[in-house]
Parts: C-alpha cells; structure tokens; sequence
C-alpha cells in the first residue's frame, strides 16, 4: 500500500482545521483528529473506551474540515431525536425537519468553523 505524504503547506493547513474544531474532542469524547506527521492527519472515531472503531486519514485541509463538520452536524441533528422514533430517520431527513432560524443558525455555526480555520 502506498501513501501519500502530506506537503508542509497542507500540514499547516490541517492542524489549523483541527484546532478550529477542538471545542469537539472533549465535549463528544468519543473522538479525536491526531497529527500523524508526514502522513496527514487521522480523524479516530467512536472511542469504546479502549480503542477507536475507526479512523480516517487526511492529507487534504478541506477534506479534513468537511468531514469534521459533517461529523459535527450529524452530532447535533441526532442527539436531540435520540431514543425517539426520529432517531431512525437519516441525517437529510433530520436536517429537513429542522425550523428555518435553527438552519441559519447551523450554517453559522459551519462559517465560525470555516473563519477559524481558514481565516475567509
């Protein structure tokens, strides 16, 4: 298997996403994104208590942040419905049942991730 060594702008990019999204790791607790050095960054997920049930490596800061928000968003849309019938529909479905000022509120919250991170 090859990989693919991350460029030192990309790294720079990457741990600035990272910490753009730390306010995540200790509230969820079950995650964490770790500087992987030469080969990106690793977003772990799902932490059982002894290990993570899975792990996603990056070398690309967009790709770093898309997948950090969606794991945000997802966050926020299933925790309220948890232990409802809701629960069982999917993410789109949540994201549609949601009031028009809490959707504005979410792509607000997206853009504060984005400026922290990139700075536009």
């Amino acid at each position: 298997m090859k990989f693919k060594v991350i460029t030192q702008e990309e790294h720079v990019k990457c741990q600035k996403v990272a910490t753009a999204f730390e306010e995540m790791y200790e509230l969820y607790g079950d995650m964490a994104v770790a500087d992987a050095g030469k080969f990106g960054f690793v977003h772990l997920r799902w932490f059982d208590g002894q290990s993570f049930s899975s792990s996603d490596i990056y070398t690309d800061s967009v790709e770093l942040f898309n997948d950090l928000w969606e794991y945000w968003k997802e966050y926020h849309l299933l925790e309220p419905v948890k232990k409802t019938p809701l629960a069982e529909l999917d993410y789109d479905e949540l994201y549609d049942l949601l009031k028009s000022d809490e959707k504005i509120a979410m792509e607000k919250k997206r853009q504060e991730f984005w400026h922290r991170a990139f700075g536009e």
